[in-house]
This record gives C-alpha cells, sequence and structure tokens, in this order.
C-alpha cells in the first residue's frame, strides 16, 4: 500500500512541476511579445527620428535670400526652404513641409504631393526659439526650435499599446 502510495505522489508532484514549468512558458512569452512590441516601436521611432533630423538640419541651407528660413511654423506644421546644387550645376530650391494628420506624418516637398513617413503618430509638436532662447512665433527670428514625436502602435499586446518618445532641439547651422 505505501508503494502505491508513493507512486501517484511522485505522479502528482511530476504534474505539478509540468504545470509550473508551462505557466512560467506562457507567462514568459507573454513578456517577450510585449518587450518584442516595445522593441519593434523603439525601431520605427529611430528611423522616423532620422528621416527628421536628415531634413531638418537642411533648414536654410545654401538659401541666398536670407531670413524667414520658414514660410510655417507653427506646433503642429513646419514648412522651411534650403536650396542645393545638382549635377550639372543646376541650382534647385527646395520648400519641405511636415505635418501631423490623423496619426500619420506627411512630407511635402515644393508643393506636390503628400508623402507619408509614418503611421502611428500620437503627437507631433514643433517649439521654436530666437538666439537667446526665449520661445518666439516670428518666423525671421527663429534661430532653433524642438520637435516633440510621440508614436504608439495600433495593436495592444496583452493589453498594453506599445509607444515612445522623442524630442530634439535643433541649432541649424545655416540659420545662425
Amino acid at each position: 500500500m505505501g508503494a502505491i502510495l508513493d507512486i501517484i505522489l511522485s505522479l502528482a508532484l511530476r504534474g505539478a512541476i509540468v504545470l509550473a514549468v508551462l505557466n512560467m512558458t506562457v507567462s514568459l512569452q507573454g513578456k517577450l511579445s510585449e518587450k518584442t512590441a516595445q522593441a519593434n516601436q523603439l525601431n520605427l521611432t529611430n528611423t522616423v527620428s532620422a528621416i527628421l533630423r536628415y531634413d531638418l538640419d537642411k533648414v536654410g541651407y545654401n538659401w541666398t535670400s536670407g531670413p524667414p528660413y520658414f514660410s510655417v511654423a507653427s506646433q503642429d506644421t513646419i514648412e522651411f526652404v534650403y536650396s542645393s546644387t545638382q549635377p550639372p550645376n543646376s541650382p534647385s530650391q527646395w520648400k519641405v513641409k511636415f505635418y501631423a494628420s490623423n496619426g500619420v506624418l506627411y512630407k511635402r516637398i515644393n508643393g506636390g504631393s503628400q508623402i507619408t513617413v509614418a503611421k502611428g503618430i500620437s503627437r507631433l509638436k514643433f517649439y521654436y526659439f530666437d538666439n537667446t532662447g526665449v520661445a518666439t512665433t516670428t518666423m525671421s527670428n527663429i534661430k532653433s526650435f524642438t520637435v516633440d514625436l510621440v508614436m504608439a502602435s495600433g495593436n495592444a499586446v496583452n493589453g498594453v499599446y506599445p509607444a515612445s518618445e522623442w524630442s530634439y532641439h535643433f541649432f541649424p547651422s545655416n540659420i545662425n
């Protein structure tokens, strides 16, 4: 009788161990899904920030007309000018506009068709400053500006919506 009781108890113990391992596996899989979604969101935000940095660093580049370098400088939209020389030495003037609408970040070049840069934009704000660091709305006085970007996934993972934030203060050498 004691041997049968030992067998039953050892089977129950093995079952409990298997259940504990399965529970831990399911829990780890959920956390791994959350971390993967967050990493994907951070990667997307990093890509969008690289696009913004690449273009916004060019504010006023090679522009001989002088200030203002901005044609729109509001909290939700930025439009600026720069000039470049493209082969074979033909000057090109560029007017680039960034704005968000309905959770989508758009870019428009020279008034052309809007280009979708990214989806999942929760917030895009621009703040402008003069040469003393004081906030300004006068476009000809803008010497630096800050971009605040918040992106969030539209898909919940375990009830959590992955989100990430990026903020950068630009000091374009072309306008200082």
